[in-house]
């Protein structure tokens, strides 16, 4: 189901297509999410030396890939960068779902982490550094699809908010170190392994609760509209990024369509098993 191409809004993917350096060292610093294993993936289908730095235990596939167990505040993750041309980030403990006590908890627990690890990475000599932000929480209701990059953001929760605060520190860095920040705002990713629970992908939850032959729940008439990315496309956006070598960028990833709550659920349910 609509597993194409991806877009990068207004901005042409030429901004990234052919710029991948196939001999250059990466690393990932992530927690095994949908996201951040798709572009392992796709780094070491293009023949990347690819480094994964985790707190979960790796998934199948990936042979190749060096998995150090660590956060980015560990020794594994500073060693990692020394050696690194690119550093994907798409760690982070916030979902879009999450509720914080405080705003400068959010603050302390996720921005803080992400410009250390980018000043590292600028200080030995990396030449890229990729964050993955959200193209789903950042715009805020009722954008125009696809989106441009250029609309104003207007995040709907804090993660939204952490989101754009974080996007705009680490284009600060850039411009401090002359390293390329390349900031990814993907919209609503699915795909095969993503947990099917309502607060991570509409899609996967419904998929889930058809299969049981459970009724789909939906908040609302279900005409809210989004921008659904098959993960694949997503890993490889991420693989061309970190290739790039050019001035700052920020890209919104994503399908370029929008699909209602309500017709997803009616493509689930038209491919779904009988009961």
């Amino acid at each position: 189901m609509w597993a194409g191409s991806f877009y990068c809004a207004y901005r042409s993917t030429d901004q990234l297509t052919g710029c991948y350096s196939e001999q250059g060292r990466v690393v990932h610093d992530h927690r095994r999410g949908l996201i951040a294993t798709a572009g392992a993936l796709a780094l070491e289908e293009l023949g990347s030396n690819v480094t994964v730095v985790t707190r979960a235990p790796p998934p199948l596939g990936g042979d190749s890939i060096e998995w150090t167990y660590g956060d980015v505040a560990s020794q594994a993750a500073v060693h990692a960068v020394e050696r690194a041309e690119s550093v994907i980030y798409a760690a982070g403990t916030l979902g879009p779902a999450t509720k914080l006590e405080t705003v400068h908890s959010g603050i302390s627990d996720e921005i803080v982490p992400v410009l250390k690890l980018a000043e590292q990475a600028a200080g030995s000599g990396c030449k890229t550094f990729v964050f993955i932000s959200s193209g789903g929480t950042v715009y805020g209701p009722n954008v125009p699809l696809p989106t441009h990059e250029d609309v104003r953001t207007a995040p709907i929760n804090i993660y939204g908010t952490i989101k754009v605060l974080t996007e705009l520190a680490l284009l600060e860095v850039g411009r401090k170190y002359g390293i390329s920040i390349v900031i990814l705002r993907v919209s609503n990713p699915y795909g095969p392994g993503q947990s099917g629970t309502r607060r991570m992908g509409f899609i996967a939850a419904a998929a889930k609760a058809a299969m049981a032959g459970e009724p789909i729940v939906i908040w609302g008439d279900g005409s809210t509209t989004r921008d659904f990315i098959f993960i694949d496309d997503v890993g490889r956006a991420l693989a061309l990024a970190a290739g790039y070598r050019g001035n700052s960028v920020i890209l919104n990833i994503g399908s370029g369509e929008g699909h209602s709550l309500l017709q997803i659920c009616k493509i689930v349910s038209s491919n779904s098993p009988a009961r």
